[in-house]
């Protein structure tokens, strides 16, 4: 029998190469189209640069917690980390897809 913090920490690392796939696309090819809220008003090399790093830090943030679940087992603290970290991740590339920071001289 398969123990439950191992399904659970593969589920988390399935889901971060989900995430590093796109982010990768993203920040590495110049994809920045990829991005659901890309604005195309903003510099394609700029939204890459931020809002691919900051995708790219998602993924592996989930595929490290993942990784953590499966050989330390549930941690309640790392868990709401990782949420916490999600939440003002996924809020800061959604804000550099649109633009954030961006000045066009």
């Amino acid at each position: 029998m398969v123990d439950v913090n191992v399904l659970v920490g593969g589920f988390w690392i399935l889901l971060g190469f989900v995430v590093l796939v796109p982010a990768y696309l993203i920040a590495a090819r110049g994809r920045a189209d990829l991005h659901v809220h890309y604005d195309e008003d903003v510099d394609p090399a700029y939204v890459s640069r931020r809002a691919g790093a900051t995708a790219l830090l998602m993924g592996f943030a989930m595929v490290g917690y993942g990784a953590h679940q499966t050989f330390y087992g549930y941690s309640f603290g790392a868990l709401a980390a990782l949420l916490t970290l999600l939440l003002v991740l996924s809020t800061l590339t959604r804000r550099f897809a649109q633009g954030w920071g961006y000045r066009s001289d």
